[in-house]
């Protein structure tokens, strides 16, 4: 999942897991901005496992709706990998303010 890179570019530290709630909830928790999207995610979890695994089928998928809710969250994850490289800006104003002369 993107979001994996979203906390490591963050720097939070996080086991390894294919429970989405679990990723999902450490976003949360870190107070990194996201999309409501990401919160759907979790109905992924399934597949994550049944790559990996072998056991019960997962329940059928809506692919179309699966595909979107994935290109959003990768949009906000690639976003968010950029910004965590940027370095800080330290001159930044508010907007309306003037610049020094």
């Amino acid at each position: 999942m993107t979001g994996l890179t979203v906390l490591a570019a963050r720097g939070v530290t996080f086991v390894k897991s294919h429970a989405l709630s679990y990723l999902i909830g450490l976003v949360e928790e870190n107070d990194i901005e996201a999309p409501s999207e990401l919160s759907e995610a979790d109905v992924l979890s399934p597949w994550a496992v049944e790559f990996r695994y072998e056991g019960e089928e997962p329940p059928a998928l809506d692919r179309s709706a699966a595909l979107l809710l994935v290109e959003q969250l990768r949009a906000w994850a690639e976003n968010e990998i950029k910004t965590a490289a940027q370095p800080p800006n330290h001159d930044q104003r508010e907007p309306g303010e003037n610049q020094p002369e």
